[in-house]
């Protein structure tokens, strides 16, 4: 790996910025990965830069983590309460037993799981 995910990503969005032709810019970006062997971090730098993206809109990225599978009427009924910039991703995960976890930015978190209350009254 020649460059860090997020440098790549840095540099992408920056020439995006200034280039009117994202499809020569996306092509040259692919040969540029190409060529210093870091196919296999793409999934990685993409994510890097749909996150820098959000940023420069005002937006975040949150993660929605469900005890259960959500109804489309739930993850409408939380999905409305964010901005349109922001990102919201869903998840189900069955170590919450019940309830929902809520990520922002992956540097804040509202845990309203099951849980997290019986961990929190048993210790």
């Amino acid at each position: 790996m020649k460059y860090s995910p997020q440098n790549y990503a840095l540099a992408l969005s920056s020439v995006l910025a200034k280039s009117k032709e994202d499809k020569t810019v996306f092509s040259n970006f692919l040969k540029v990965i190409k060529k210093n062997g870091d196919q296999k971090i793409l999934p990685k730098i993409l994510d890097a830069f749909k996150k820098i993206e959000i940023k420069k809109k005002g937006g975040s990225h949150i993660k929605l983590e469900f005890a259960h599978e959500p109804t489309e009427a739930q993850i409408k009924s939380v999905t409305r309460k964010f901005s349109s910039h922001d990102w919201v991703e869903t998840s189900t995960n069955p170590s919450l037993v019940a309830g929902v976890r809520i990520t922002f930015d992956e540097e804040r978190e509202i845990d309203n799981s099951l849980a997290r209350k019986l961990n929190k009254l048993f210790k």
